[in-house]
Formats: structure tokens, sequence, C-alpha cells
């Protein structure tokens, strides 16, 4: 014989599932423990949703960044790529600064896996998306990467990793 839920939890599980079906919809589920309602630019999983005014399919490989902070400095951060992947599962190491609306990333090293190109791969890989000094504009869980017109090159949604 089923189990009944009592009537409360019933509605609060249907709405947590509404909230996460709208919240996790560009991101792959089975990576996430959570996705926060505000985000920072540094440590904190920026996993790729949009590429080039396209969404960017789940397919198992998610392409992601990490920035971690090294040290401080006036009007901004600097430090490590720390953590990396594009779409084909190749490692980007490299360096980053931050100041005020501007991310400069320098790429010291990207593997070079071969993988299978499909609609599902963004136009642009992640390295490309993340250098050339774009402006960059964080709202709640989501950052975006401008192009100099204003223009979003490429939008992330904070998440953790398990």
């Amino acid at each position: 014989m089923p189990r009944k839920i009592p009537g409360t939890m019933c509605t609060a599980l249907v709405g947590l599932a509404a909230v996460l079906s709208g919240s996790l919809g560009l991101v792959d589920a089975q990576q996430l423990q959570k996705v926060p309602r505000s985000a920072t630019l540094t440590e904190t999983t920026w996993m790729l949703a949009e590429s080039a005014g396209q969404r960017v399919v789940q397919d198992g490989r998610q392409p992601y960044f990490k920035l971690k902070t090294l040290e401080r400095y006036e009007n901004g951060s600097a430090g490590e790529l720390g953590d990396a992947t594009d779409s084909c599962g190749n490692r980007i190491t490299g360096t980053y600064r931050a100041t005020d609306d501007r991310l400069r990333v320098h790429i010291t090293s990207y593997t070079l896996l071969a993988c299978k190109v499909s609609e599902s791969t963004p136009r642009e890989d992640l390295g490309t998306l993340l250098i050339g000094n774009p402006q960059f504009q964080i709202h709640g869980a989501e950052l975006d990467l401008l192009e100099s017109n204003g223009v979003v090159r490429a939008r992330f949604i904070a998440a953790h990793k398990e």
C-alpha cells in the first residue's frame, strides 16, 4: 500500500521541484550540489550556459572554470585559473587579474584532447571566451562576459561541483 504524503509536504516538494527545474535547466544537475542565490567572481565554479547567444546543450561535459585568489590589491584581485575544463575535457590553466568590471585571463597551458564536435559544443572554446579582457557583470548566480559593445559573449551559472 503506497504511503500518503501530507498535503503541506507535498506542496513544498512540488514548489521545490519547480524552483530547481527553473534554476538548473541549463546546468548538468548531476554535477551540482547547490546553486547559490548570489555568487562572487572568485572561489565559485562557473559553468557555461550560453555562448554567442546560443544555449549550451548539456551532453555530459559541461565547460566550467574557477578562479582562485592569490593576492588582493586596490580595486581588484589576482590569482590563478585553478580549475577549468572545456566541453572536450581539455584542462586549462593560467592566471587572471580582475579590476572593477574587467577580467584579464592569461592561459598558460591547454591540453589538446581529441573530441567529436557536435551542435552542443560551443562555437567558441572556453579559453577563447575567457581571454581578451572582457567586461563582466554578476547578477545573482549568473556571470556575463561582455563584448566591448555590451553584447553578451558568454553566460555562466554558479554551481558547486561535487
